[in-house]
């Protein structure tokens, strides 16, 4: 009798969504699995039936799994062999092995020996058994929806994902770095989830970040941020999507330091790049800042310095004198480095003042009591501002920037 290769429709199923998922060998055993010749020819030693088991680690708000692969190793055919007439005994656990996925690849005779790095892929993407999509949004309720806790996958492949660990994914700092990112700083997102439509990972995307070279022009380039991600592999699915869709950089680590090192995803047109360069440079992302109307900012990977020059708001990987504010804080506000005068719109660190030292000059007189602001007051919203931060009843362009840029120091 010429026996098979039998395995679960489990393993068949992960096999299948790993291959899908890009996984290079369980497209490779996949394709033995299917073979209609004797298992001999396909397995080393006397193993016949496969299937995989599921090994779970609680750890709070998701579980670790971690998937090993069982083998009938027993002689079925054996006269001592106790369930031999039983159809069912090779799944029966007590007639089973486990093995790791490193062991179990090395069982097939006709593969070819794998790199580490595809060994670490195989055993993040088999254990997710469904297919993964990611796509590029740029709407508010879908940044809302990547951010969001309860839409994060409920599983993971490690005890330390980078998704569940994100400080901004309770449902207030969620929904105000949504509203940063679509209307203050005008960003896409990639997002990737599963068929029961959990989100896996995510990253920012910026479209229309600036190069600054010296003794040449700017140079506009796209880029994709640091990639949270709930399993490894989906961290690389982002990153091939990201190239497909033509992005031109992506972060080279994935961490919150190393914030002018690049890897090129696609050329960048004058630049004498090729695809897979690391390369370090400066960069800014000029921000709308007029449509933003919540308040607070979310921890920014790359672009956490927040710059005023000549009038526009700018995020900079780098920091300079014209740096305003950082945006490094997991409690949902900026933290201030430089103040922003309500009438000039000049730069300044006047101690406890809200004027730079020109303005105070203009509008204070000194009494016998102290400084004191000329003129009268107007109300505006709730509180008592000077009057001449308004014209018409209106505030100057100075002092609307002023108070929009307030509403970042507030968590």
């Amino acid at each position: 009798m010429i026996m098979r290769l039998n395995a679960s429709n489990e393993l068949k199923s992960r096999l299948t969504h790993a291959a899908e998922n890009g996984s290079v060998i369980a497209q490779d055993i996949l394709s033995e699995v299917k073979k209609n010749v004797p298992v001999e020819e396909i397995i080393r030693g006397a193993y016949n039936y496969f299937s995989t088991k599921r090994k779970w680690t609680e750890l709070g708000v998701f579980k670790k799994i971690r998937i090993v692969f069982t083998v009938c190793n027993k002689d079925l055919d054996h006269p001592n062999f106790p369930d031999r007439n039983n159809p069912q005994a090779p799944w029966f656990p007590e007639n089973r092995t486990d093995l790791e996925p490193s062991t179990f690849v090395e069982l097939f005779k006709n593969l070819r020996p794998y790199s580490s790095a595809e060994i670490n892929y195989f055993c993040s993407a088999i254990s997710l058994d469904s297919k993964v999509t990611v796509r590029l949004h740029d709407s508010m309720n879908d940044f809302m929806d990547a951010y969001l806790e309860s839409n994060y996958s409920p599983i993971t492949d490690s005890g330390e994902s980078s998704l569940h660990g994100s400080c901004m994914r309770y449902e207030d700092k969620a929904r105000n770095a949504a509203d940063f990112y679509t209307n203050f700083a005008g960003a896409k997102i990639l997002v990737a989830k599963d068929d029961s439509n959990n989100v896996l990972g995510r990253a920012i995307v910026w479209e229309n970040a600036i190069l600054w070279q010296t003794g040449g022009s700017p140079v506009t380039l796209s880029l994709m941020d640091r990639v949270y991600s709930s399993h490894t592999f989906v961290t690389d699915l982002i990153r091939k999507q990201a190239q497909e869709t033509g992005i031109q950089l992506r972060r080279r680590y994935n961490d919150y330091m190393h914030v002018t090192d690049f890897t090129v995803l696609n050329p960048v047109e004058g630049q004498g790049w090729e695809t897979g360069n690391n390369i370090q440079a400066l960069l800014t992302v000029q921000v709308p800042a007029c449509k933003w109307h919540k308040k607070g900012a979310p921890y920014l990977d790359t672009f956490y310095n927040l710059h005023l020059t000549d009038g526009q708001l700018e995020l900079k990987n780098i920091e300079c004198d014209t740096v305003i504010a950082n945006l490094r804080s997991t409690e949902g506000h900026a933290n201030r480095r430089r103040k922003v005068c309500p009438r000039c719109g000049g730069i300044h660190g006047s101690e406890g003042m809200a004027f730079c030292e020109e303005c105070q000059d203009n509008y204070y007189t000194s009494t016998i009591f102290g400084k004191v602001l000329k003129g009268t007051s107007m109300e505006y919203k709730g509180k008592k501002y000077p009057s001449f931060l308004f014209k018409k009843g209106r505030p100057i362009p100075e002092f609307r920037q002023y108070l929009q840029i307030e509403k970042l120091f507030i968590a």
